[in-house]
């Protein structure tokens, strides 16, 4: 009987530990990325050309749709507007990547001197 506690001592103790890690989340990312953060502005103005520009103009200058350049957007905003739509801007025109880059895009261009 004088050793019987010593596994159930040893168990506890690695149950503590995972369970201290674990709520530690020594391994979670610091920040989680931002559609923005994880697009390509160069490849988004690609995509910007093929699918917004008809309506946000040529660099994002605007024409029936409003002018993007130079208009402070942040990626939360573009994001939500890709997403949802906006007044006549149906939702969803791109996806996945696309809309990543698209966002990093308009982010680049809506910054002033941007």
């Amino acid at each position: 009987m004088g050793r019987g506690w010593r596994p159930v001592l040893v168990g506890a103790v690695v149950a503590a530990g995972t369970f201290a890690l674990a709520q530690a989340q020594v391994f979670a990312p610091s920040a989680a990325l931002t559609p923005a953060a994880s697009g390509d502005a160069v490849r988004g103005n690609v995509v910007f050309e093929r699918e917004c520009a008809k309506c946000h103009g040529p660099q994002a200058e605007g024409g029936v749709g409003p002018r993007l350049a130079g208009a402070g957007l942040d990626a939360a905003s573009v994001t939500a507007a890709v997403e949802q739509g906006r007044g006549i801007m149906p939702a969803g025109l791109v996806g996945g990547q696309e809309e990543a880059d698209v966002v990093a895009y308009v982010v680049s261009v809506s910054s002033p001197g941007g």
